[in-house]
């Protein structure tokens, strides 16, 4: 079956006029070529739609049953040509984003509230997830691009530079290095660690350093939530590392937060594209929009 959106339309003037002459009037065709395409759509699905006299054109009961189909598939043609359009002017898109939870917490939002006003057209999904799963998504073709800590391949993806998040020890304020004004990582493998749970990007980034310094963290216990990381640093059950990005969930009245004096501990953070996708114009702006907000962050957290 091969009728066009054109013979639709044509049938959906017809099924609200009064007589052949009238509708080709209304389409901007001769009554001839009209009555022509209407008998032409009627040919391809099998069935004849309207009842004619001399005077008057009606609908039969198959045309009755056919008027909501014609209707549907019409408006969906026109949604998506309305959504191709928009693609191409970059007035609408669909942005799918993945996203590290700890970067998702407070930094992200704030960049979406400034877009949201910028481009009140646009709707952003996120998928937060860890940093493979990031990328995975990527490749799956479920996100158009990924906010996530270290450079990917190089032969997979293109990654821009936004800006490095230092790490900082968490204890409990009764805790014994609570007294000090800054530590070293060495001081930490002292103490029972509570360590995130493996696969999430700080913990490849604690891994990472404490392999490269030969030091051993005493891990006691091992969570997946900053919540729960919180709740448990809050009851001294343990010390642990976490990012500045995060800092903001520790702030309570029984937690101490430390900067390290012996090293530059920090991850970077990338956006991330697959290489050779065509970015739309909407993703695109997307993430210039990003990026410019990005790198003012970085600048004012020097």
């Amino acid at each position: 079956m091969n009728f066009s959106i054109k013979q639709l339309r044509a049938f959906l003037i017809l099924s609200e006029a009064d007589s052949f002459t009238q509708a080709a009037r209304r389409f901007n065709l001769s009554q001839p070529a009209f009555s022509t395409l209407i008998a032409s759509l009627e040919e391809e699905i099998g069935y004849r739609l309207f009842d004619r006299d001399t005077r008057r054109v009606l609908l039969n009961a198959d045309g009755i049953h056919f008027l909501d189909l014609a209707r549907s598939i019409v408006q969906s043609h026109d949604d998506a040509i309305g959504e191709i359009k928009a693609r191409v002017a970059g007035n609408h898109t669909d942005i799918t984003l993945a996203v590290l939870p700890s970067l998702a917490v407070e930094w992200l939002p704030e960049i979406l509230v400034k877009y949201s006003k910028a481009a009140p057209q646009s709707k952003v999904r996120l998928i937060d997830t860890q940093w493979d799963r990031c990328l995975k998504a990527l490749l799956d073709g479920q996100a158009d691009m990924a906010l996530t800590a270290g450079q990917p391949s190089l032969s997979t993806f293109n990654s821009v530079l936004l800006f490095s998040d230092k790490f900082f020890l968490i204890c409990h304020r009764e805790h014994p290095l609570a007294q000090y004004s800054s530590v070293s990582l060495s001081q930490a493998c002292n103490y029972p660690f509570i360590g995130f749970s493996v696969g999430t990007s700080i913990r490849q980034y604690t891994d990472k350093l404490c392999e490269n310094l030969s030091i051993n963290l005493n891990y006691h216990l091992e969570v997946r939530q900053l919540t729960t990381m919180m709740g448990l640093i809050a009851a001294n059950y343990g010390i642990s590392i976490t990012t500045g990005l995060t800092l903001f969930q520790f702030n309570h009245k029984d937690i101490v937060i430390l900067p390290f004096e012996d090293l530059a501990l920090e991850r970077a953070i990338y956006l991330v594209t697959p290489k050779g996708r065509h970015l739309s114009p909407g993703v695109a702006s997307f993430a210039e929009f990003i990026t410019c907000q990005a790198h003012t962050f970085a600048s004012e957290h020097k």
